[in-house]
This record gives structure tokens, C-alpha cells and sequence, in this order.
């Protein structure tokens, strides 16, 4: 690779010229559709029988059954309410549903196709930044991010948002190696794109833009006036959504999901924004605050955790002296003062967040790639060997010190990595002491010994599916509800948990906000007396296909074949249905107002709703014992019945009749 890379400059007309040009273009193409290969393999291999989330699948199924479903984001198929968030991540999974029916590779494959596509745009843009090496590590970087991989075999909503950010690095890049004012208002378009796949994370590479512009040569008055344009349009852009949806009528469009005054503002900067920062001094009056609680408790060393470490961290001490090694190096100043800004503040971000799931670090893959990517390629053109072996040096320390605090198969690994590393540094001291031409062989020995562990733990996830809460290298998915941390996917070694006791449910606490435990929302998820829970939509349940056939058949003109309690419990109900309305009383975490106890009521006083299922789901979803959930159970169980011939006594029968009498 650093052969073709940096050959000697040949006359344009010789033959030697035009074998110098072809070796170029194999090395590129070649190592293109490598990485393609590879990247593909990691996301997509067995991704037809992995593990997939029912209710972000019942969310694709039920946005493809109608535009106006598709706009909003509804999360069941009648368009009663929806999703937490703004449903830029699932247009393409809806439209593979609709193109090609449902199917769990139909809901999975447009995240794994997105991952690849992530890495491939990044492999193009440090090559575009500088020459081809930088491209294919960097693009390799983003391949075998751990936590990208695992996260890319799921459902979950987050390799869009990493395909965003890969397209705002490749405008950026132009913007700031041609000054060009329009490529940075691009970059900001891209921006507003990734806003509507993950809301307001997609802000946070503002500061970098906005610094990188600042450092080119351009006029220091026309630099603001620009940033201020491209800002101003990037806003307007990342609205576009919110401001559509608050301009039709409430009565015309689905309950917005997680709010307490259905506003798409409260929901995207309330429950998804302020929210996932712990402040819940106006929980109960102004939003709702929902902290997952998978990745430990905030700090500097956060990144660095049990949790986290393994997913994320292999090659973040790299990137960041990356960032140094090109600043010493003299790489353009707005590029490196790019990247800085970008991964500093994602770092920050990740540490500070009250809580998260380990698959919102994925974000940190693209400005690490780059770094770390274009660092290397400038040392080997520079020939600074103590630029390469000090990369080399840190990215084994790091592994060697990860893979021994995870243990099992992580120790082999990572003393693999060290001894790769330490005969590429032996390698490259011999070509700057025999002043030989930097070798391919070598370039190619120094990225197996950058990527190594970070493989080995993504390679591992394909053997590891998960769902609910997606994580690389063998480790218990459910880390952070006191399940065990260490890898095991190969060796079955490792401690039991996290050490000290981190992630706030290994201490014991409650999780907090979005209805769980806060007093909006359900604090159990217990089912009433007379039956059981029936596992809708819940990892390792199932759901009942008598039951599926019984409201089928006796439907009998109702709008809805029946309604539950929590998005979580009518998610399966959804999909074991092919795409029949269930509607998801209290939505995504049951706490929601909707429907209210009076259009409960008058659901079943006109004939729409007809069958009450009348247990939780668990997880997320299930029954409050507060709230309009509360109310509406309560309720059915004063003035339904239920049927004797139907095969779950948790199946309560609601007529006109009932609704009359009370």
C-alpha cells in the first residue's frame, strides 16, 4: 500500500508511468472492495436469523402501511401514537418492509447496509483528504468499531445516524481543503439530516465545523457572516420535521410518544434532550426524562469502563495523539482542528449524560477513523518513525491493558496485537535506518497491529446477537441491569459484573424517568389478577396464535383487534398479526395519555374497540399504577367481561353496552 502510495513521480508518457498508474488503481479498487467485503461480512453474515427488536420492527411494519405513518412515525398500524423520537432512522427499513414484505432481514439489513456505506464514505473522504493508505485505514477503523458492528446487526436506531455523520465529515472535507462557503452549508444540510435520525447528538459536530472554519484562510468577517448562513440553515433544516408536525392539527395526526403535552418540541428537546441529562426538577410538569442505565455512571473515565472500554475505547488514546501527529506534522490546520474539536466534544458528550446504551458511542467511530487514519498515512509520507511507533506503542499499551482487565479470550488477543505491533516497529525502525522505500508489506502489518482486538471483539458480535440493548465481544447485553460484563462469547471467562458495582441497576436503584419509577409513568409492571403475562413483544417470549386467531375471528367490524397496555406488549401482537391494529394504551413506556379514559370510553361506545388485553409486557411497557393506564384498567376490569371461550383469561370483552352503564 505506502509503495503505490508513494512512488517516485514517473514521466506521464513512459510505460513505466502507465505500470505506475495501474498499480495505483489495483491498490486503491482492490483494497476497496476489500474493505467493502469485510465490512459487509461483519454486519450482514446470519443477519437473517439474528436478533431483532419487536418494537422498532412493529414501528417499520406500521409506518409502511401508510404515508401518513410513514411521515409521523406511528408506532401501531392505526396511527394512534408514536415513536420517542423523530423517525428519520426507520424511512429506509420501512421502505424495505413495504418493498419487500416483513421479514426480520427486511427491519435489520438497511442498518447493516448503512454501517458498510458508513465506512466506505469515510475510506473516501481521507483519501480525498490525502492518498488512498489514509483512506482504507480509516475506512477500516469504522468497519471494525465494535460497538458499530454489533449495533449494525440490530434493529436499533443508530448506523443511519453514523452514515449522517460520515456524509458531514466527506462535505466538511471539501468545505475546508477548497474554502468553499457552499460545501460548508452542505456539511450543515448534512447535519439537519442527521438531526432527524437522532435529533439533537447531530448538533454536536457544530462546534467542530464551526472552529475548522474559523482556522481557514478567509477573511475573518466574511468567515462569520458564512458561519452564520450555513448555521442558520442548518437549523432551519434540523426543524424541518418538528415545525410539520406541530402545524397539523392534533385531532389530524398520532399522539406525539413520550410526552405529556403531545408537542414534537417537548418530545425532541424535553424527553430526548434535557431528559437524557438527569434533570428531572420539571419532570412532572415539563417533560418526561428517560436515562438509560447500560454504560455506568458519568466521569472522565467514563469511555473507559466496564461497559464501554471493550465497545469503544480500544483506539480512542490513538486518536487522540492522532490529532497531536498531525498538528506536529503540519496537516492542514482546519482538517486537524476539525477532528480535534469533533472527537473532544463526543468524548465529553458520552462522559457527562447521565445515562445511555453502549450503542451511542458508535458516533465516536467517525472522527476516530479519521484521526487515527489520515495520523498514519502523513507519518509514513513524512517518514517520522516516532510518529508511527508511538501510534503502534499506545494502540497495543491500550489493548494489552483492556484485554487483561476483561480477561478470557481478550488476554490472547491483545499479546497478539502487542507482538504484531512491536515487529511492525522493529520493521519501520529498519526502513528509516537502512533509508529504505516505506514498504506495503509494512503499512499492512502496522494496520493489522492498529485493528487487531477491535476485530476480534466485532468478529465475536456475530456470534452474539442482541436487540434490546446491542454489545460487541461477548458480553451479557444486559450489563447495566446487574447481569454479568465480561466477555465470554469464546473463553466463558471473566468476572461476573462490573466493578464497583457500576450501571444503576447492578447498585440496586430504580431506572429513572420515561414512566419507569417517575410518577407520570408506570411504576410496575405487574398483570392484574386472573393472567398472566403473555410475553407480546419481549426478548425470549412469545406470543399466543390462538389468541391472534380468536381476535381475528371475532373482530367483527371493530377498527382495533384489541388494545394492551405499552408499546412493548403490542409489538408482537403487531407483527404475529401482519401489521393488525392494537392499540398501544399508554404508549412506548405506558406512561403516555393516550387514549384518554373519555375516548377509551367512546372507542368502545361506537364499535372500534371491542377486546381489552389486560396484562403488561414487562420491560418497558406494562401497566402503571398511576396515570390514564391506571384508569383504563381499572375500568375494564369494573365493566368488561370475560369471555369463557377465550384462550387467555388476561382477554377482557367490552361492548357499548359496559361503556352505557358508567
Amino acid at each position: 500500500m505506502a509503495t503505490i502510495i508513494e512512488a517516485p513521480t514517473l514521466g506521464s508518457g513512459t510505460p513505466a508511468a502507465s505500470a505506475a498508474r495501474a498499480r495505483r488503481w489495483m491498490g486503491w479498487h482492490t483494497g476497496l472492495v476489500l474493505l467493502a467485503v469485510g465490512a459487509a461480512l461483519l454486519t450482514t453474515w446470519s443477519v437473517w436469523s439474528g436478533s431483532r427488536s419487536d418494537y422498532y420492527a412493529s414501528i417499520a411494519l406500521s409506518m409502511s402501511r401508510s404515508w401518513s405513518n410513514f411521515l409521523f412515525g406511528a408506532l401501531d398500524p392505526a396511527g394512534t401514537v408514536t415513536l420517542d423520537k423523530i423517525p428519520g432512522s426507520y424511512w429506509i427499513p420501512a421502505l424495505f418492509v413495504k418493498a419487500f414484505g416483513f421479514s426480520s432481514w427486511t427491519v435489520v439489513l438497511p442498518n447493516a447496509l448503512a454501517a458498510v456505506a458508513a465506512a466506505l464514505l469515510v475510506a473516501f473522504t481521507a483519501k480525498r483528504l490525502l492518498n488512498p493508505a489514509a483512506g482504507l485505514l480509516a475506512g477500516a477503523v469504522v468497519a471494525t468499531t465494535p460497538i458499530l458492528v454489533a449495533v449494525a446487526r440490530s434493529n436499533q436506531p443508530e448506523t443511519f445516524f453514523v452514515l449522517g455523520l460520515a456524509a458531514v465529515g466527506w462535505a466538511a472535507a471539501k468545505a475546508m481543503t477548497r474554502r468553499s462557503f457552499g460545501w460548508l452549508v452542505v456539511a450543515g444540510l448534512f447535519v439537519a439530516l442527521s438531526f432527524q435520525t437522532y435529533m439533537l447528538e447531530a448538533w454536536a459536530v457544530w462546534p467542530a465545523l464551526a472552529a475548522a472554519w474559523l482556522c481557514t484562510r478567509t477573511p475573518w468577517l466574511r468567515k462569520i457572516w458564512q458561519l452564520a448562513v450555513a448555521g442558520l440553515i442548518s437549523l432551519v433544516g434540523s426543524l424541518a420535521w418538528i415545525i410539520a408536525v406541530s402545524l397539523v392539527p392534533a385531532s389530524s395526526r398520532p399522539y406525539i410518544g413520550s410526552t405529556l403535552g403531545n408537542s414534537a418540541w417537548e418530545m425532541v428537546f424535553g424527553y430526548n434532550g434535557l431528559g437524557r441529562f438527569g434533570d428531572t426538577t420539571a419532570d412532572s410538569v415539563a417533560y418526561r426524562s428517560f436515562t438509560p442505565p447500560f454504560s455506568g455512571d458519568p466521569g472522565v473515565l467514563r469511555l473507559f469502563n466496564e461497559q464501554l472500554a471493550g465497545q469503544v475505547a480500544w483506539l480512542l488514546p490513538t486518536a487522540f495523539l492522532a490529532i497531536a501527529v498531525l498538528w506536529v506534522l503540519r496537516f492542514s490546520r482546519p482538517v486537524t482542528v476539525l477532528l480535534g474539536v469533533w472527537l473532544a466534544t463526543f468524548a465529553v458528550m458520552f462522559s457527562v449524560v447521565a445515562g445511555m446504551h453502549q450503542f451511542y458511542t458508535a458516533a465516536l467511530a467517525i472522527p476516530m477513523a479519521l484521526a487515527i487514519g489520515l495520523a498514519f498515512a502523513v507519518a509514513r509520507r513524512h517518514r517520522s518513525t516516532w510518529a508511527q511507533v508511538s501510534l503502534l506503542g499506545v494502540a497495543a499499551v491500550t489493548a494489552l491493558a483492556i484485554g487483561f482487565w476483561y480477561g478470557g479470550y481478550s488476554i490472547f488477543v491483545a499479546v497478539a496485537q502487542a507482538v504484531l505491533a512491536a515487529i511492525a516497529i522493529l520493521a519501520i525502525v529498519r526502513e528509516r535506518m537502512l533509508r529504505l522505500r516505506p514498504r506495503a508489506v509494512v503499512a499492512a502489518l502496522a494496520g493489522a497491529a492498529l485493528l487487531l482486538t477491535p476485530l476480534a471483539w466485532s468478529v465475536v458480535a456475530i456470534a452474539n446477537p442482541s436487540a434490546t440493548n446491542p454489545v460487541a465481544g461477548g458480553v451479557a447485553d444486559m450489563a447495566g441491569f446487574g447481569f454479568g460484563g465480561a466477555p465470554g462469547g469464546l473463553a466463558g471467562q471473566g468476572r461476573s459484573g462490573p466493578p464497583g458495582g457500576q450501571g444503576q441497576f447492578g447498585r440496586g436503584a430504580a431506572p429513572q424517568g420515561g414512566g419507569l419509577g417517575a410518577a407520570q409513568g408506570p411504576q410496575a409492571n405487574q398483570p392484574p389478577a386472573g393472567g398472566a403475562g403473555l410475553g407480546q413483544g419481549q426478548p425470549g417470549g412469545g406470543v399466543d396464535t390462538e389468541l391472534i386467531a380468536y381476535l381475528q375471528t371475532h373482530q367483527d367490524g371493530a377498527d382495533y383487534l384489541a388494545a394492551t397496555f405499552g408499546a412493548q406488549s403490542a409489538a408482537g401482537l403487531i407483527i404475529a398479526s401482519d401489521g393488525g391494529s392494537f392499540l398501544p394504551i399508554g404508549g412506548f413506556n405506558g406512561g403516555d395519555p393516550v387514549p384518554t379514559l373519555d375516548r377509551f370510553e367512546q372507542l368502545v361506545a361506537d364499535g372500534s374497540l371491542r377486546f381489552v388485553i389486560a396484562t403488561g409486557g414487562g420491560g418497558f411497557g406494562g401497566i402503571g399504577q398511576s396515570g390514564t393506564s391506571a384508569q383504563i384498567l381499572q375500568w375494564v376490569q369494573q365493566n368488561c367481561s370475560q369471555p369463557s371461550d377465550a384462550p387467555t383469561t388476561s382477554l377482557y370483552e367490552c361492548t357499548a353496552t359496559a361503556s352505557a352503564g358508567t
